[in-house]
């Protein structure tokens, strides 16, 4: 069987790079692309081609793959980094433009857009979001990527199979904050709030949120293209639903530093029902317990 090839936008990223290094693990060629990658992240994609620009310019030279993967986002709100919402919305829409000219120009088999649940508000779909809740966040990125979820099947129709996923709460090994992704998940804050002797502050009203454990999207994924991609975007996690109250025991029990308070409420959306897709019946995702003595162990071995 001949190596199949992919391309990977935002690959220095915590999620780009989880992706890209399971699709190396998998026996893929890889092409990962970012604006630049940091020493950890080259250490993760040896073996992979790096290719370092900014991909607004449209000034790289990408290679046709099997598989394009647009997982580039910035993902930092326009008022932490000082800059309007126009210009927010600009940044993440300008290499989106140049990823989709390329796949039209190259059409590689399947074109991959990652989307987030950043798309829906906290009143959308209550008790739970599934494929068929209507997005009505409005914040600039939740703009954008719904655009994107808009424009990539218009952009590529009879060009290429478009798959559009949305991703939802994400942890996993090499999870640091960058410039375009400041805020890190909550399993990661909290146990560095552990380790460094702070509380873990449970907000009053509780929220539920699906735990997805990073380094099982490339598989996930590749299930998902060697099938027939739905025509809608879809929720790609874990199913493994978590209180924020469980999520905190489950971290003191791993860390006895831990000390679990409460804090005020979040207002945070419900949590995202993965998608019902016979591709991934059976898949076996990793379990938040399994998932957080991964992370506890790699601490101890840094």
């Amino acid at each position: 069987m001949n190596q199949r090839a992919a391309i990977i936008t935002g690959a220095g990223g915590f999620v780009g790079c989880a992706i890209a290094a399971g699709l190396l693990a998998l026996g893929w060629q890889v092409v990962a692309v970012d604006l630049s990658f940091d020493a950890a992240a080259q250490a993760r994609l040896a073996g992979a081609s790096l290719v370092e620009g900014d991909l607004a310019s449209g000034g790289l030279d990408l290679p046709r793959a099997d598989l394009f993967i647009h997982a580039a986002a910035l993902t930092t709100d326009a008022g932490t980094l000082g800059i309007s919402a126009a210009a927010h919305i600009r940044a993440n829409m300008a290499p989106l433009l140049t990823v989709l000219a390329h796949a039209a120009a190259t059409r590689p088999a399947v074109f991959v857009f990652l989307s987030s649940t950043g798309v829906f508000s906290a009143t959308d779909g209550l008790p739970e979001l599934t494929d068929a809740s209507t997005p009505t966040a409005d914040h600039p990125y939740a703009a954008a990527k719904r655009a994107g979820e808009l424009l990539t099947p218009a952009a590529l129709a009879g060009l290429c199979r478009v798959l559009v996923v949305r991703l939802g709460y994400l942890y996993g090994p090499g999870e640091v904050a960058r410039s375009t992704r400041t805020n890190v998940s909550l399993m990661r804050r909290w146990l560095d709030d552990a380790a460094q002797g702070r509380a873990l502050m449970v907000p009053a009203d509780d929220p539920r949120r699906d735990w997805t454990f990073a380094p099982d999207l490339a598989s996930a994924l590749v299930r998902l293209i060697d099938a027939e991609p739905p025509g809608h975007p879809v929720h790609l996690n874990s199913g493994h639903i978590l209180s924020d109250t469980e999520l905190a025991r489950l971290i003191s029990r791993a860390d006895p530093r831990a000390v679990v308070r409460r804090g005020p409420a979040s207002g945070a959306k419900p949590p995202a029902l993965p998608s019902r897709l016979s591709a991934l019946s059976g898949f076996c995702w990793t379990a938040p317990e399994d998932g957080l003595a991964r992370l506890m162990a790699e601490r101890t071995a840094a």
